[in-house]
């Protein structure tokens, strides 16, 4: 009774059958084969595995995989994905760095001593990273130029290492001519000196530069700082009007502003005059043309 059911099973699976290819009209026999279900099944099998295998192969060695594997990212793709946020990562620093180099400048402008030796490097690093960075991406031709522009108009950011001993600290040209009313008290708060003159006497750039700054400030009125080689800053505040803009370059005794009375800080028409070197306010009237009291452009 036991040895029936696997005699069954064996005659089912070897049982031949035949498969024959007919003639529509005449019905004459064109091809034959003799097969069992055993047979079929292993056929079936081979052919379904190399099907697979073929489709892998194609998927995997051509682009169609980009539009057929659900999620998959080209080598390029990811290539300029990492780049990308590397680039972004360093605009990041360069942007931080940018914002403690106005902070800096908004603390020199407003009079207060800053820290010479990590603010000065802070702004040093503000060049060198964007340097770099302008170094590191590949530009096209056609921005090789504007690099180049943009390099030559960055002259205000401050360069150490330029100083050349007393000769960087002295004023090539007076501000104005007038006699100086209140002088440099750096222990008051007062960073720089007063210049007594008739209002509307033209106010004139102390040495060449690039004027970084031309706008009104509720305490120092119309305000002009003009960045100089060297890492030297000359701020003139109080101004009535202005007659340069943010940019402009500027050259020794050029005219920048008329004289005035304008900001909270001032108490009648004069002009405020601050030098500072390599972040620190000097007292200007020791390296003013003259060094008197009465100064003549």
């Amino acid at each position: 009774m036991s040895k029936r059911p696997q005699k069954s099973y064996r005659v089912w699976w070897l049982k031949p059958f035949r498969l024959t290819l007919l003639e529509e009209h005449s019905y004459s026999e064109r091809w034959q084969i003799s097969v069992n279900r055993w047979g079929a099944l292993i056929a079936l099998s081979l052919f379904t595995s190399v099907l697979c295998g073929l489709t892998y192969v194609v998927v995997a060695l051509t682009p169609l995989k980009e539009h057929v594997v659900p999620g998959y990212v080209s080598e390029s793709s990811r290539m300029k994905a990492i780049a990308a946020e590397g680039q972004a990562d360093s605009a990041l620093v360069i942007l931080e760095r940018n914002e403690r180099y106005l902070e800096v400048l908004q603390a020199l402008l407003r009079g207060e001593i800053v820290d010479a030796q990590r603010d000065v490097d802070s702004l040093l690093l503000v060049a060198d990273t964007s340097k770099g960075m302008l170094e590191s991406w590949e530009l096209p031709d056609e921005d090789l130029s504007l690099r180049s522009f943009v390099e030559e108009e960055d002259r205000f950011v401050l360069q150490r290492g330029q100083s050349d001993g007393l000769a960087n600290r002295s004023i090539p040209f007076a501000p104005i001519a007038g006699t100086i009313s209140s002088e440099f008290n750096a222990a008051s708060g007062h960073l720089g000196i007063d210049f007594v003159a008739p209002e509307g006497s033209i106010i004139h750039a102390v040495d060449d530069g690039v004027v970084v700054l031309a706008s009104y400030t509720s305490d120092g009125g119309y305000v002009i700082s003009i960045q100089h080689k060297q890492s030297r800053i000359s701020v003139y505040k109080h101004n009535k009007s202005l007659l340069v803009e943010s940019g402009d370059r500027v050259l020794a005794g050029d005219p920048i502003a008329v004289l005035g009375g304008t900001g909270t800080h001032s108490t009648g028409p004069h002009s405020h005059f601050e030098w500072w070197v390599e972040g620190q306010p000097l007292d200007p009237a020791q390296w003013l043309p003259g060094q008197s009291g009465e100064i003549s452009p």
